[in-house]
């Protein structure tokens, strides 16, 4: 006799990829703040520098830091999101649905603003000098952490747009006050 594993419930699954999305955007900021206070001395160590991979290098430090700070308030947003996908209310979908929007809208911000952009390399060896001060496992990072990052929120959107968690959020016992995290054992109790 085979039993197949119910699916996780859709309130459950959206939170999983709000940490999800989390996880990937810490890993893209932490890696901008180490870079950022290694830069110096890197850009010290790999010295001399023509004027025009000077002025590409202060590009480069700038958006470090701006890309860590983009980073660490859309981790301070998504945190949030995460806390509040739990709380049954009515409110609470529309909520996370605008914040997840804002989180995506500052992903693309962040795009835009990458260290990577600043590399105007004329030559493959202008390129390769570049990348001993921003490392090309960087852009890989980004890239992916951005990419993985949107999926799952996407993904948590939809999940958040099933009827089960439709039900989860209009119906319930107004006597019953949020219990925060003892929310997963209404969730279980629920199924």
């Amino acid at each position: 006799m085979s039993r197949t594993a119910a699916a996780p419930h859709p309130v459950r699954q959206a939170y999983r990829l709000i940490i999800a999305a989390i996880t990937l955007i810490s890993a893209e900021t932490i890696a901008a703040a180490v870079l950022y206070a290694r830069f110096d001395t890197a850009r010290t160590a790999h010295a001399p520098w023509s004027v025009r991979e000077q002025l590409q290098l202060d590009s480069m430090h700038t958006r470090l830091a701006l890309t860590a700070v983009l980073g660490a308030g859309l981790v301070g947003l998504l945190t949030g999101v995460a806390m509040a996908v739990l709380r049954r209310s009515v409110g609470t979908r529309t909520v996370v649905g605008l914040a997840a929007l804002l989180t995506a809208v500052g992903l693309l911000l962040g795009v835009v603003i990458n260290p990577d952009n600043a590399l105007l390399a004329y030559g493959a060896a202008e390129e390769a000098h570049l990348y001993r001060v921003l490392p090309f496992w960087f852009s890989v990072l980004s890239s992916t952490a951005v990419t993985g990052a949107l999926f799952a929120l996407a993904a948590a959107f939809v999940a958040l747009g099933r009827e089960a968690a439709y039900e989860y959020y209009q119906y319930r016992d107004p006597a019953l006050g949020w219990t925060g995290f003892d929310s997963w054992r209404e969730i279980a109790r629920d199924r």
